[in-house]
């Protein structure tokens, strides 16, 4: 008697269909990855409500984990469901997974990358050689004018104190004050200042972390007087 010997399933599954499996898969990764980081966004904004904070990148922390979460059971499901109509996990399941992997890190990168370039502030000058020459001479103009710069917020007013060697308020003939972020300017906001008598005011919408005021000055004499200031907002 001959014993009847098992075969596996044969899936007869060819190139199209794992195709056409990769992209159903990345479709499912792209779901994955926006609907995990903007849950994320918004359960983040519900704790920080309730007062619960992960740290100073408590604003990215979740978002970024239930993005990667999402991703992952996107992808195990759509790899999971064929490999249970199939009946056995093919190579072409693996060759997708693989290649479902690296697509969605490589495509996370340039996504990153491209926001980067894009939201970068740009160049403070054309050409630094010249710039340099010049470096020295524009800093001891600055400095002899003695003056004191500072900045501070709270309620939703920043306040710019400029007093000069006396103590007492200057008043520039021309001042310009951009605040922002130091890696991006989708924040930047163009300060509107008036004076209350001892200080320069510009009502501004400040989350936390550190700011910066990028602020250029002409004094009476000409002396152009440039600066950036840091702010740190706690809460």
């Amino acid at each position: 008697m001959n014993a009847a010997v098992a075969t596996p399933k044969s899936g007869g599954k060819g190139f199209l269909y794992f195709a056409a499996l990769f992209l159903l898969g990345l479709a499912a990764n792209l779901v994955g990855l926006y609907g995990g980081y903007w849950l994320g966004l918004q359960l983040n904004k519900v704790l920080v409500g309730l007062g619960v904070s992960f740290g100073e990148y408590s604003w990215m922390i979740l978002p970024f984990f239930l993005a990667i979460m999402f991703w992952g059971v996107a992808a195990a499901t759509v790899i999971g469901s064929s490999v249970t109509r199939v009946g056995q996990f093919m190579g072409g399941h693996m060759f997708v997974t693989v290649l479902l992997a690296f697509t969605t890190i490589i495509g996370v990168n340039l996504a990153l990358a491209y926001n980067a370039v894009a939201t970068f502030p740009g160049l403070e000058v054309k050409n630094s050689y010249v710039a340099s020459q010049e470096f020295n001479k524009r800093k001891a103009a600055q400095e002899a004018l003695g003056w004191d710069v500072s900045a501070s917020a709270e309620d939703g007013i920043l306040r710019l104190v400029m007093n000069g060697p006396d103590g007492a308020p200057v008043y520039p003939t021309e001042m310009e004050a951009i605040l922002g972020r130091a890696t991006q300017i989708k924040d930047d906001q163009v300060l509107e200042f008036t004076h209350d008598g001892t200080a320069f005011v510009a009502p501004v919408t400040l989350a936390r972390g550190n700011w910066n005021i990028r602020m250029t000055a002409t004094a009476e004499d000409g002396t152009l007087y440039s600066r950036r200031l840091v702010l740190h907002v706690k809460k």
